[in-house]
């Protein structure tokens, strides 16, 4: 539940459904049932862009699953830790973020993988390494089309556009107009606040360079205006930033 909110644009009340996973899990005491929390947790804060919170859960996740030997926790949260030291120091690798992912499908799981693929994307990003992220992308949209598994189907068409931007292709402009739709139109289908908020972020920030401040402004206010919690939260923050130079 604490993803849906999230996804909808409770961030703020996601945050509080984790809290109250996390006081039942304490009182289970049930080692797999606190590996089952501290990994929804660890991905979740890493949605909200907060990895060192991420790391933290990912880690006390790995340390159970390690401890108990469950294999599938222990894959996935190998894989949002090294992640998530990835976003915090940049000159770090990602070998443990592909040891976990391999030991997650080794064992023949799938369910949830795109959430994975797309906090990986944002750390290849960031070391610009624009094949790699393509690629990853493109086994998001697979796994979309063979489980069905749309949830992060709008950020993966977003995170398509940022590779075109960031890597400056010819004819860039085309096609990451054309991909910023498509994530605008498949959030908006799924009432996906936070997912629309950021491709809206993305497209009315490519707009402003382009000169087309009105639009700019009337595509990212309402959207932004919608939110009435997470407000310190980065994606936010940087709405309200973009929204301000629009403005003045």
């Amino acid at each position: 539940m604490s993803w849906a909110l999230w996804f909808l644009g409770h961030v703020d009340k996601a945050i509080a459904q984790m809290d109250a996973a996390f006081q039942r899990a304490e009182a289970v005491k049930d080692p797999h049932t606190q590996s089952y929390v501290c990994y929804y947790a660890s991905v979740l804060y890493a949605l909200r862009r907060e990895p060192a919170a991420a790391h933290r859960h990912a880690e006390r996740c790995l340390i159970l699953s390690e401890e108990h030997d469950f294999r599938q926790w222990r894959g996935l949260s190998r894989a949002v830790r090294g992640i998530c030291t990835a976003m915090l120091d940049p000159s770090s690798t990602i070998d443990q973020v592909i040891i976990g992912l391999d030991e997650y499908r080794g064992a023949g799981y799938q369910f949830g993988i795109t959430a994975l693929f797309i906090l990986l994307c944002e750390a290849l990003l960031l070391r610009r390494q624009f094949d790699t992220v393509t690629e990853v992308i493109e086994e998001g949209f697979s796994k979309c089309s063979l489980n069905t598994e749309r949830l992060f189907e709008a950020e993966l068409y977003r995170l398509k556009a940022r590779v075109l931007l960031l890597g400056k292709e010819s004819n860039a402009s085309i096609h990451l107009q054309s991909l910023l739709d498509k994530a605008l139109t498949v959030a908006r289908s799924q009432s996906a606040r936070s997912l629309e908020l950021r491709a809206a972020r993305d497209l009315a920030d490519f707009w402003r360079d382009q000169g087309r401040l009105n639009e700019a402004r009337d595509l990212l206010g309402p959207v932004y205006a919608w939110f009435t919690e997470g407000l310190g939260t980065p994606d936010l923050k940087e709405a309200k930033a973009l929204l301000e130079e629009l403005v003045n």
